[in-house]
C-alpha cells in the first residue's frame, strides 16, 4: 500500500510546564516536535502509512526523537543519524497571547548536512510528499538540493506534493519568505496557509488573487485556515468548499493545530474523501491539538474522530 512522506527537521522541545517564564529552579518537560514529525504523527495515528525523511544527531535528544516515531508507527527508514547535534527549542507561555514564545538552538545541526537521495523517487512506495517552509528555509543548500529533488519527484513520480508555509520571522524575513515560497509553491498540488500568513506575505487572503500574480495557478487547490473562524479550500480562484472550527471548550496548547489540521486532510484525501469531508476532518484534529498540552500529544486516534459522530463519520 502506497503512503505519504514528511520530509523536515525534528527537534527536542523544552517547555514550561506552567504558565510564565523559564527561571532557575522552575519545572519544565522535555519533548520532541517538529512540524513535518507533527504531521506524520497525525498520520500514523489516523492510519495512515508514514515515512519520515530528516537527520537527527548522536545525542539522547536524536535518539528520543528516533524512539517515539517508532513507537507511534512512523516509518524511520529515512532518519539520517548524522554526525553533529540534533536542533532544539525552548518555549515558554509568557505573555498575554495564547501563543508560547518560542526559542531556537538550531545552528550547524544535522540537518544543514542532510540531502534527500534521487533514488527515493523510485523506490520510496508514497504517492504524496508533504514539507513545510521551515524545512525550505533551515539551510540554503538544504534548500537548493531539496527543490530540485521536489522537482524530480514531480516529473519522475505521479505523485502528489504539499506545501504548508508555517511562516516563522525568527528564521527569516518577510521577503526572503516570500523568494523562497514562490519557487516551492508551483511544485504543489495543494498550498496549506493560514489566513494571517497570506495576508503578511502577498497582502491578500484570495486565491483568485494569488493566481493573477503568478504565484498560485489555477490546477492548485490552497487550503486556507482562521482560527476559531474555521477554514476553506480553493481552486481556480474559486471557493470550492468552507467548514467551522470544531468547537473546543478549553484551549490548552494551540501550538500543532495547524499541523493536525495538515495531518487531518492529508489523512482524509489519502482516502480521496471530498475536500467538504476532508476540511471537517482537519478541523477535529486540530481540535484534539489545542485541547491538550504539547504539539502532537493531543492527536486523535482514527477510533477518537470517528466516535465523534457516533461510528457514522464516513456516511456523513
Amino acid at each position: 500500500m502506497s503512503g505519504i512522506l514528511a520530509i523536515g527537521e525534528a527537534l527536542g522541545v523544552v517547555a514550561t510546564t506552567e504558565r510564565g517564564r523559564f527561571t532557575s529552579g522552575g519545572t519544565s518537560v522535555f519533548r520532541v516536535a517538529g512540524s513535518e514529525l507533527n504531521v506524520s504523527i497525525a498520520l500514523a495515528r489516523l492510519g495512515v502509512p508514514v515515512w519520515f525523511a530528516g537527520a537527527v544527531g548522536p545525542d539522547p535528544v536524536g535518539f528520543e526523537i528516533r524512539r517515539m516515531l517508532l513507537a507511534e508507527g512512523v516509518n524511520i527508514d529515512l532518519v539520517e543519524l548524522g554526525t553533529r547535534p540534533t536542533g532544539l527549542l525552548f518555549k515558554e507561555r509568557y505573555g498575554v497571547g495564547q501563543s508560547p514564545r518560542v526559542f531556537y538552538f538550531r545552528q550547524s545541526t544535522s540537518m544543514h548536512s542532510w540531502r534527500p537521495e534521487d533514488t527515493w523517487v523510485d523506490s520510496l512506495p508514497v504517492n504524496w510528499v508533504h514539507l513545510s517552509g521551515i524545512t525550505l528555509m533551515i539551510d540554503a543548500g538544504l534548500r537548493a538540493d531539496l527543490l530540485r529533488w521536489l522537482k524530480l519527484w514531480s516529473q519522475r513520480k505521479a505523485g502528489r506534493l504539499s506545501v504548508d508555509l508555517n511562516l516563522r520571522y525568527r528564521l527569516a524575513n518577510a521577503d526572503e519568505w516570500r523568494q523562497v515560497l514562490e519557487s516551492a509553491i508551483p511544485l504543489c498540488e495543494v498550498v496549506f496557509a493560514s489566513r494571517s500568513e497570506l495576508i503578511d506575505l502577498w497582502g491578500t487572503e484570495s486565491g483568485a488573487y494569488l493566481i493573477d500574480q503568478g504565484i498560485l495557478d489555477e490546477s492548485q487547490t490552497l487550503v486556507v485556515t482562521d482560527g476559531a473562524q474555521g477554514s476553506w479550500a480553493e481552486k481556480s480562484g474559486k471557493e470550492l468548499t468552507r467548514a467551522s472550527a470544531y468547537p473546543v471548550k478549553h484551549v490548552e496548547d494551540v501550538v500543532g493545530a495547524g499541523d493536525g489540521f495538515a495531518g487531518g486532510v492529508l489523512a482524509a484525501r489519502y482516502r480521496r474523501w471530498s475536500w467538504s469531508k476532508s476540511l471537517d476532518f482537519g478541523s477535529v484534529v486540530g481540535a484534539f491539538a489545542v485541547a491538550h498540552p504539547g504539539d502532537w500529544e493531543g492527536y486523535p486516534s482514527w477510533d477518537d474522530v470517528i466516535s465523534l459522530n457516533h461510528g457514522q463519520w464516513v456516511e456523513r
